[in-house]
């Protein structure tokens, strides 16, 4: 058990006002496993092990009031499987394709450039700013960004729409005015609730089960990592979570990974039309959206809009870079994904840096960017997020109110930095497990989907004393299997 990884909870916990008692109840054993500089191990259990402490308050508060809850215990190299679990799940034997031919970093002119290319028109908009057909390959498009500069081009793309960032350093993010926004926020945690409706309390409807979300619906509107992870976890503490697209919903350039199976979800009509749409958040207890800031406004949903169709909502919002004011800084309006948040924020030099430290080498090594092993942004907001959202739904249903909860990329990204590093001689000594290995000690396990293809998934990280009945039961249909309305409580 680290000590660092227990602070980092316990800040979690306070920031969120929950019962400071309930902490005690919480282990996090084990040593952190990730072949980083960074305490990634530390980030994976203390945002997993408040996610299910806070589900085990609920459950202790519908079950009876006053009464003890579950002791919870997220192992290091659990919590590092499931930060992973796009990595190793399968669906009908295969995992998902991660990347695109043409995704990572390249060298620019003066630096480093990374594009994002896993969306069709994100792609595609990249190649046409280099002045390259549809076609190109990735030699091609080397070729072609060494003669950009790495900051002119990722502003212009940014410009225009696209998703790309330039190489920074953490002296360089910091003195960017991005980047004294995000430090300027983080005395407030990573992921912020705020009460946005004076309301009675709402409480809880009696159980059937030992989940301690039964019953809790979940209007899932997010996609790729982050989001999912957020509603795939609320489902296995038993809410009824609902996947649902707006149109238009751009092409992916690759098959759909497994990254976030199984779940409780209920996979609606991939074209929601406003109608269907406000009928379901006005039985919703949660709205889960990764619009950028002001892209569901735009859909004709703002926050506003939701709480008159229901005024006890919880409305849980994603973004890349920070919510949509002053505090949000000039790029909240940008488009992001994990890995250009990492990219552009330091972790990407700093984590080359200490690569090329650790090299046993006479000869000087040159610093390349290096990723960190996960998507440890993703998942590390997803489980912040359902953790909020559970926190929010406890606050409901004890003080009452509608809230607001916010997480950023960024924001995570400020708080696993936060948690130091590990620059001792070896710090990338780290082992990832293996699928094989995660089976063979009983971690992993199937289910079969409705069109008969069988999911291999990682199993949650927390385990629960006191018979908490946490998991998943339904493996996950296409989109547009199910209808658009929620089942019966």
């Amino acid at each position: 058990m680290t000590t660092n990884s227990l602070k980092a909870a316990r800040n979690l916990w306070l920031q969120a006002a929950l019962p400071e008692s309930a902490l005690s109840l919480l282990q996090l054993p084990g040593r952190d496993p990730f072949p980083s500089s960074f305490n990634l191990g530390d980030a994976a259990q203390a945002s997993i092990g408040c996610c299910a402490l806070t589900a085990s308050l609920i459950l202790s508060h519908r079950t009876s009031i006053g009464s003890t809850p579950a002791r919870v215990s997220v192992s290091a190299e659990d919590a590092a499987a499931e930060f992973r679990s796009e990595q190793l799940a399968t669906l009908g034997g295969k995992v998902g394709e991660a990347w695109d031919v043409l995704a990572g970093q390249y060298r620019a002119r003066d630096g480093w450039v990374r594009p994002h290319t896993n969306w069709q028109h994100h792609k595609y908009g990249v190649l046409d700013l280099l002045g390259l057909q549809k076609d190109a390959s990735r030699d091609q498009v080397a070729t072609a960004f060494r003669t950009q500069g790495a900051n002119e081009f990722a502003e212009k793309a940014m410009e225009q729409g696209l998703v790309c960032t330039a190489l920074r350093s953490f002296d360089e993010w910091d003195a960017t005015a991005q980047g004294q926004a995000a430090l300027a926020r983080q005395h407030n945690g990573p992921v912020k609730i705020i009460q946005l409706l004076q309301r009675h309390p709402k409480p809880f409807s009696s159980l059937s089960s030992r989940k301690p979300l039964e019953g809790i619906r979940v209007l899932d509107l997010t996609r790729v990592i982050a989001g999912p992870v957020a509603g795939r976890t609320l489902a296995a503490y038993g809410a009824d979570s609902h996947l649902h697209r707006f149109p238009p919903f751009p092409g992916s350039t690759l098959t759909p990974p497994a990254a976030n199976v199984p779940s409780k979800w209920t996979f609606a009509p991939p074209l929601l039309d406003r109608a269907t749409f406000a009928n379901l958040v006005r039985d919703a207890d949660v709205v889960l959206q990764a619009y950028r800031p002001a892209g569901l406004a735009s859909l004709g949903f703002s926050v506003d809009d939701l709480l008159q169709l229901n005024p006890d909502l919880i409305y849980a919002s994603l973004s890349a870079w920070g919510d949509n004011d002053a505090s949000g800084g000039p790029w909240r309006m940008r488009k992001g994904f994990d890995s250009l948040v990492q990219f552009a924020s330091g972790f990407g030099y700093a984590e080359g840096e200490a690569w090329a430290q650790s090299q046993d080498t006479a000869q000087e090594v040159e610093v390349v960017p290096k990723a960190l092993p996960c998507q440890a942004l993703d998942h590390g907001s997803g489980y912040l997020l359902a953790f909020g959202i559970q926190a929010a739904l406890y606050r409901r249903a004890t003080v009452g109110g509608a809230y607001i909860v916010t997480n950023s990329l960024l924001d995570t990204a400020t708080w696993v930095r936060s948690l130091g590093r590990r620059l001792d001689p070896m710090p990338f000594a780290g082992h990832l497990e293996s699928l094989g290995e995660l089976r063979q000690r009983g971690h992993s396990a199937t289910l079969l989907g409705r069109d008969g293809a069988q999911v291999e998934y990682v199993r949650h990280a927390a385990m629960f004393s006191d018979g908490v009945d946490v998991g998943w039961t339904h493996a996950p249909a296409s989109l547009g299997a199910d209808t658009a309305k929620w089942n019966q409580r």
